[in-house]
């Protein structure tokens, strides 16, 4: 590949294999001779050198410890990096040819960056939001929540490690569920989750407090002259306010741990790394009961915005087993039936409230939108594991016997017998009772429909023990 001479100043890289013939490191076999002028480095000094130990020698030079994590073989990448040794910021490509090979290139964006910066600093001037000595701290700041980014929280961590600053307590935060808030809802909902902590975190701390997004999601906060007990008690305030200020439908809940240097013998480093292991217990505790409040406040939620009441599971619970009973299922499957009634709409809490609320005909786009809340419900629930799953379930309880239902994958007997007894107390239920769209039926119509409906939306069989039963129990005037 040939590289053309505007752009000589890069590096590159040649992988060194282990035994079992994966890559282990890089070593350095050429410097262009612009970047060795720019840089004032020798490239016979360091040339044969791996990578992993420039690193280590010039950790804080040229912003190579931040390349090595960014090294990855057969992948391209682009990234910003402000290089403090040169004063100057640098959009850094990747290229990886193959797995021997990898190129690192510098591009100079520096007047890009300080056209930005003027053109804040004009802003200031007319409405007043930043302060002048903010802006040497813009490049430091993460772009989704305004907190500071990792590189900063890097040098801030360096300069307050000192005898003054003690105690100096580090915490470590972690938000539960953020996986299943954007698998359910989207990824600008856990946009929205991650920058609605960031707010809560912003108003418990102090303004000197350096509060940090280090990671997708994770959190780390710098308390400078703070005791471990009182960082705990910080915690303790940020957890409450969690609960009192829900995201529209969603419950956040954050993971913490905290560790404080209290003598200057300790290394800040151990400090930062007991932090992370606190967090990753007590997440370990916490996530599965944050994941289960987070489904039952959704599902509390659902019950103010759709027809999906207490009074609809019991009746679905009563038809269900009633079926269930007749046919001789299995405990397990009773309780997996069971779970069904209550957690088989909960998908509808990423549907729009208008759209659920609408009285009259849904149009063709409302119509798709209603469809998805099958598949919200299976990400949902697909992240909290109980020993009974029922995700799958979910995704496929609108399933019909002719295959025609959504999101059609299955048809007849594919279709688990669980659904199949499932989709008729559904169906009978909401026949009976009103919606906004439609009028209720009485319940000897009801029946008519699922009678109709036997061999195409429901399974023939159980549509015959159904209707039989709700006859002989008298459940119909």
């Amino acid at each position: 590949m040939e590289y053309p001479s505007v752009n000589d100043f890069y590096l590159k890289l040649k992988a060194i294999y282990n035994n079992e013939g994966n890559i282990i490191d890089y070593v350095l076999i050429y410097l262009s001779g612009n970047f060795q002028k720019a840089t004032n480095m020798i490239a016979k000094s360091i040339i044969g050198e791996r990578i992993s130990n420039i690193v280590v020698n010039n950790v804080n030079k040229l912003g190579f410890k931040e390349l090595y994590f960014n090294m990855i073989p057969k992948t391209n990448s682009k990234f910003e990096m402000f290089i403090e040794g040169l004063d100057r910021w640098y959009l850094i490509s990747i290229f990886s040819e193959d797995e021997e090979i990898m190129i690192i290139f510098y591009n100079d964006i520096t007047k890009i960056k300080k056209g930005i910066v003027n053109k804040i600093i004009k802003e200031k001037n007319q409405s007043n939001i930043y302060e002048y000595q903010d802006i040497e701290r813009i490049y430091y700041r993460d772009k989704l929540t305004g907190l500071y980014n990792k590189a900063f929280y890097e040098e801030e961590l360096s300069r307050l490690d000192t005898n003054r600053q003690l105690p100096l307590s580090i915490i470590m935060g972690d938000i539960n569920g953020l996986k299943l808030i954007n698998d359910a809802f989207g990824h600008f909902m856990g946009d929205k989750a991650l920058t609605k902590a960031a707010e809560i975190m912003r108003n418990s701390f102090r303004k000197e407090d350096i509060i940090s997004r280090v990671g997708g999601d994770e959190y780390l906060i710098i308390l400078p002259k703070t005791s471990e007990s009182i960082a705990l008690s910080i915690i303790d305030r940020i957890k409450t306010d969690c609960e009192k200020n829900p995201l529209d439908f969603i419950k956040i809940s954050i993971s913490f741990g905290v560790a404080t240097k209290t003598s200057e013998l300790e290394d800040i480093q151990d400090k930062v790394k007991l932090a992370e292991e606190r967090m990753y217990f007590n997440k370990l505790k916490e996530s599965k009961e944050s994941k289960l409040a987070l489904i039952n406040f959704l599902k509390n939620n659902l019950e103010k915005i759709t027809f999906e009441t207490k009074a609809h599971y019991k009746r679905l619970k009563e038809y269900s087993l009633m079926m269930a009973n007749e046919l001789n299922l299995s405990e397990e499957d009773k309780e997996e039936l069971q779970m069904l009634c209550d957690f088989h709409d909960i998908g509808k809490i990423g549907i729009p409230k208008h759209i659920l609320q609408k009285e009259g005909t849904l149009n063709l786009d409302e119509w798709k939108d209603i469809k998805r809340h099958s598949e919200i419900g299976y990400y949902i629930v697909k992240e909290f594991r109980e020993p009974l799953v029922i995700d799958e379930l979910i995704l496929i309880h609108h399933e019909r016997w002719d295959g025609k239902g959504y999101p059609g994958l299955l048809k007849k007997e594919e279709i688990p017998l669980v659904v199949r007894i499932f989709a008729i107390a559904d169906a009978y239920d909401a026949m009976v009772n009103d919606r906004p769209y439609k009028n209720r039926m009485t319940n000897l119509e009801a029946l008519k429909e699922i009678a109709d409906k036997s061999g195409t939306q429901f399974d023939p069989t159980i549509a015959r023990i159904f209707i039989k039963l709700m006859e002989e129990k008298e459940f119909i005037a």
